[in-house]
């Protein structure tokens, strides 16, 4: 159970229902002494002349009119017995057998004698009629009081039902009052991590005197610092970048008119120029391009891409690079994936993939792409998997693939050219597109990178054969 709101509700239910418990215990245990004293004072007060007038109607009247007494008896809640010299009930009737104490304590003296039971109680008074004769007379009696404290098994449940359902209903309240900040700054927490950095607590959480609300606003101020932050950091990129790209084109320039007037001996020197500034101008450009990225994607700029198509379209010209190391790229499965966003960072993601794995897979190896569809009760996204059969990363350095100008081994990265921006770029441009990426050294060796994008569940991609017929009737065929 690992919901607070659950546990808050539980909790405060069970703490809620000891309570009650304990309080009708208690009233129960108080006020039953009082209520006892003072029935017995009535008792003995009452019931001795109300004994001697049963006696004497039983004498003077027939048994039907005693019938007719006992069954209005009955219709109030009580019942009456009485009892000959013999100890014989005169009228046939059934004695409860806890009344046996009682009228044992009631043939012996002249008092009134009480038994209370759990819901009822018993008086019994011993008497004489006109004629004589001693008479028992017994009543059984239901206690207003203990009807209400006790009652019987239905009226038990149903204070029960009544107990857990008021309770239940202000714990409900009182967990949701308590958590639902919580829920709401959780919901902004996850925002900021998509990148949503102008996300906020909401007014109602602010609105509280409590600690919760301090909180909110300590989350507010510190959501706005790592805004202006973020943003700072993306101008100055943007800014250094869009600077440095005036010199590069006037140092191209200038290269330009010095092969012209150079000497051969100094052509060597000028190339390494050349490439030094081509990797420079490649830089830039990468930087330029995660700042842009990293500034959000409208919603109007976004489309339905069919991803598989993207995939082969990817694979292909990764291929035709390859043969040139003596090494391939091949898309072992594709399932018909159809995403929303937008198709230049898409490819630019799977791209940066695809081309990092055909760097390091082995010579006379090929690099293995897959693009499968997901589906389960939570999620439903496409997974692109990409697998190269080279060394492999360490372990330790697998968490900081995606982090800009990472480099596993900085020897290896310069050789191939790598600005260290490639990895890095695929992790916004998923991010924003609401999927993850991440990366693992498969068993078999070599490096497995994965990429989950959401798929769009409103839009149905078309089945390659039906795509097949349309390209061929656009081809004209």
């Amino acid at each position: 159970m690992r919901s607070l709101y659950i546990k808050i509700f539980l909790w405060f239910w069970l703490a809620m229902l000891l309570v009650s418990g304990a309080l009708v215990i208690a009233t129960y245990e108080a006020q039953s002494k009082l209520f006892q004293e003072a029935e017995r004072a009535n008792d003995s007060t009452l019931t001795p002349p109300y004994a001697e007038r049963w006696a004497t109607v039983f004498e003077k009247h027939d048994t039907k009119a005693m019938d007719d007494y006992i069954e209005h008896a009955k219709g109030i809640g009580s019942r009456v017995f009485i009892f000959g010299e013999d100890g014989t009930e005169l009228f046939g009737q059934t004695v409860p057998p806890e009344a046996a104490a009682i009228l044992r304590a009631a043939r012996n003296s002249d008092e009134t004698q009480n038994v209370w039971g759990p819901t009822r109680r018993y008086i019994a008074q011993r008497t004489v009629g006109p004629s004589g004769k001693h008479y028992i007379l017994l009543l059984q009696v239901a206690s207003p009081f203990f009807q209400f404290i006790s009652g019987g098994p239905y009226l038990q449940v149903l204070r029960l039902i009544v107990a857990v359902l008021v309770g239940g209903l202000f714990c409900l309240w009182l967990a949701r009052y308590i958590t639902l900040p919580m829920r709401e700054l959780q919901s902004v927490a996850r925002e900021l991590a998509g990148g949503n950095l102008s996300s906020r607590a909401g007014k109602a959480a602010l609105r509280r005197k409590d600690e919760i609300a301090d909180l909110s606003r300590d989350f507010n101020k510190m959501a706005e610092r790592i805004e202006t932050l973020m943003a700072s950091q993306r101008q100055l990129i943007q800014s250094v970048s869009h600077e440095l790209r005036s010199p590069l084109a006037r140092l191209n320039v200038a290269l330009g008119l010095a092969y012209r007037h150079a000497d051969p001996q100094v052509q060597g020197p000028l190339e390494r120029i050349e490439r030094e500034a081509g990797r420079l101008n490649e830089l830039v450009g990468d930087l330029l391009k995660l700042a842009r990225w990293e500034s959000g994607i409208s919603p109007e700029e976004k489309s339905n891409i069919e991803l598989d198509t993207l995939v082969r379209e990817i694979a292909a010209d990764a291929d035709f690079e390859a043969g040139s190391m003596e090494r391939s790229v091949r898309v072992a499965a594709a399932e018909p994936c159809m995403v929303e966003g937008i198709r230049e960072p898409l490819h630019s993601a799977i791209e940066n993939v695809v081309r990092n794995a055909v760097k390091y897979t082995r010579e006379g190896s090929e690099v293995e792409i897959t693009l499968e569809r997901v589906s389960s009760e939570t999620e439903n996204f496409a997974l692109v998997r990409v697998r190269d059969h080279g060394e492999g990363v360490p372990e330790e350095a697998l968490k900081n693939l995606f982090k800009p100008f990472y480099r596993v081994a900085n020897a290896r990265e310069r050789a191939s050219g790598g600005t260290g921006l490639g990895l890095a770029i695929t992790e916004t441009a998923v991010r924003l597109h609401g999927g993850q990426v991440q990366a693992e050294n498969s068993p078999a060796g070599g490096l497995v990178v994965e990429i989950r994008l959401p798929l769009n569940a409103n839009v149905e991609p078309k089945a390659p054969e039906t795509r097949a017929v349309l390209q061929r009737a656009f081809a004209g065929d």
